[in-house]
C-alpha cells in the first residue's frame, strides 16, 4: 500500500473520531478543502507544514501521528504477508 494512502487513512480515522467534517478540519488547518479531500483519499503528499496544521487541528502531536502511521503500516504488512499463498 502506498504511504499516501496510509497517511490519508490515519487522518480520516482521527477526523471521524473527533466528529469533525472534512470542511472543518480543512478550514481550521488553513488548507483548501479540495486538497484536504485528496489528502484523506491518499492522492496527495503533505508537506511538514500541512502535517503540523492538520495534526494540531485533530489534537495529536506530529510524533503521535507518525506513530499511528507506523502502526498502520505494520498492520498492513502483517495482513499482506498472511494473505500470500505458502
Amino acid at each position: 500500500m502506498d504511504e499516501s494512502v496510509i497517511i490519508g487513512k490515519v487522518i480520516r480515522t482521527l477526523r471521524r473520531e473527533k466528529g469533525l467534517s472534512q470542511f472543518a478540519v480543512a478550514s481550521r488547518s488553513g488548507i483548501n478543502l479540495s486538497y484536504y479531500c485528496k489528502l484523506e483519499g491518499g492522492q496527495a503528499n503533505p508537506s511538514i507544514r500541512v502535517i503540523f496544521a492538520v495534526t494540531h487541528t485533530l489534537g495529536v502531536s506530529p510524533a503521535q501521528f507518525i506513530e499511528l502511521i507506523s502502526l498502520e503500516m505494520q498492520f498492513f504488512l502483517i495482513s499482506e504477508s498472511a494473505s500470500e499463498p505458502a
